[in-house]
C-alpha cells in the first residue's frame, strides 16, 4: 500500500515542471520566486494540520503516559537496513539538512525546466537513486552487484541522447546541467527526509522542512528581481505547486516512505518523470525527438537497474 501512495504522489509530482514553466510563460514568475511561493502559501497549510494533529494525539492519551515513536516496521524487503550516515544528527539538524537540500534541489531544477525541455529537466534531477546507490558504496565499501554497473551505463547512454541536441544551444545545455546537479541536492534531501522520518511523524516534519525552505529560498527569489506575478493566472500555477505538488505530492511521498528505503522511494518515483513527459507533450506541446525517447527510456531504465543492484 505505502509503495502505491508513493507512485500516487510520484504522478502528482509530474506537474512541478509545468507549472514552473507556465508560471514563468504566462506571468513573468521567476523560477526561484515560484520555489518560493511553492513553499511559503504551502507551509500555513501544514503547519495547521500539524497542529490539528498534535491536538488529537493530546486528547488520545493519557495526561501522565509519555508520546509513543511511531512504528516503523521496516517493511520494505529482506535486505539488510541501508546504511544510516545522519542516524547520529538531533533531530532539528535532520530538518533543517533535509529543508536546506530540497531548497537547492529546487534552484537548479526550476532553473532547467526554465531552460531546457520539461522532460529533460525532471529526467535529470531523478538521477537520485544512481547517486544514491554510489554514495552508499562509497561509505559502506560494499560494491554494489554488476547489474547496478550496467544501469549506470544506461542512464548515462540515455542521458547522452537526451542532452545531445541541446549541443551547440548554451541555453539548453546549461538547463541540462541545471537539472543534473539538480538530482545531487535531492538525492541528499531524500537521504536526510526518510533518516527524520524514522523520528517525526509525516505533518510536523513536513510542515518544518517546507517552512525552513522558504526561509532558505526567499533570498534567491528576492535577488531574482521577479517575485510578483505579473498576471493573475501566475497565482493559479503557484497553487498548484502549494497544494497539488508540494501538499498533495511530497507530503504524500513523505508520508510513504517511512517503510522504504532510499532507494526503493527514489524507484518508486520513476513515475514522476514518466508522467512529466506525458504532461509536457500535452500541456506544453513538447515532444521528444526518437533518440530522445529512447534515450528517456534508457535512463528509467538505468535508474529501475541501479536499484536492483542496491
Amino acid at each position: 500500500m505505502d509503495f502505491l501512495v508513493l507512485l500516487l504522489g510520484g504522478a502528482v509530482l509530474g506537474l512541478a515542471g509545468v507549472f514552473v514553466r507556465l508560471a514563468d510563460t504566462t506571468a513573468n514568475l521567476g523560477p526561484f520566486a515560484s520555489a518560493f511561493w511553492r513553499m511559503a502559501v504551502a507551509a500555513p497549510f501544514l503547519l495547521a494540520w500539524a497542529a490539528v494533529q498534535w491536538q488529537l494525539q493530546r486528547k488520545a492519551r493519557p495526561a501522565t503516559s509519555s508520546p509513543a515513536p511511531e512504528q516503523n516496521p521496516q517493511r520494505f524487503s529482506k535486505r539488510a537496513a541501508p546504511p544510516a550516515p545522519l542516524a547520529h544528527w538531533p533531530t532539528w539538524g535532520l530538518a533543517l539538512f533535509a529543508a536546506a537540500m530540497f531548497a537547492l534541489d529546487l534552484v537548479f531544477f526550476h532553473l532547467a525546466v526554465t531552460w531546457t525541455a520539461v522532460g529533460n529537466a525532471t529526467l535529470e534531477s531523478n538521477f537520485a537513486p544512481v547517486l544514491i546507490t554510489l554514495a552508499f558504496w562509497v561509505i559502506t565499501r560494499n560494491a554494489p552487484q554488476p547489474v547496478f554497473l550496467a544501469g549506470l551505463a544506461a542512464a548515462l547512454g540515455g542521458a547522452a541522447l537526451m542532452i545531445g541536441p541541446n549541443f551547440g544551444h548554451s541555453r539548453a545545455l546549461l538547463g541540462d546541467a541545471s537539472g543534473l546537479v539538480s538530482a545531487v541536492f535531492y538525492a541528499a534531501y531524500q537521504v536526510g527526509i526518510q533518516q527524520a522520518r524514522q523520528r517525526l511523524s509525516t505533518a510536523p516534519l513536513m510542515a518544518i522542512v517546507t517552512l525552513l525552505a522558504a526561509v532558505v529560498l526567499w533570498p534567491f527569489a528576492l535577488a531574482e528581481g521577479r517575485m510578483w506575478p505579473t498576471a493573475a493566472i501566475g497565482w493559479v500555477w503557484v497553487l498548484g505547486l502549494a497544494l497539488l505538488v508540494q501538499i498533495g505530492g511530497q507530503v504524500v511521498i513523505a508520508y510513504a516512505v517511512r517503510r522504504l528505503n532510499p532507494a526503493l522511494s527514489s524507484v518508486g518515483l520513476l513515475v514522476q518523470p514518466a508522467m512529466a513527459v506525458v504532461y509536457a507533450w500535452i500541456l506544453l506541446g513538447e515532444a521528444l525527438t526518437a533518440g530522445q525517447l529512447l534515450g528517456a527510456g534508457l535512463v528509467l531504465a538505468g535508474i529501475y537497474l541501479a536499484r536492483k543492484g542496491m
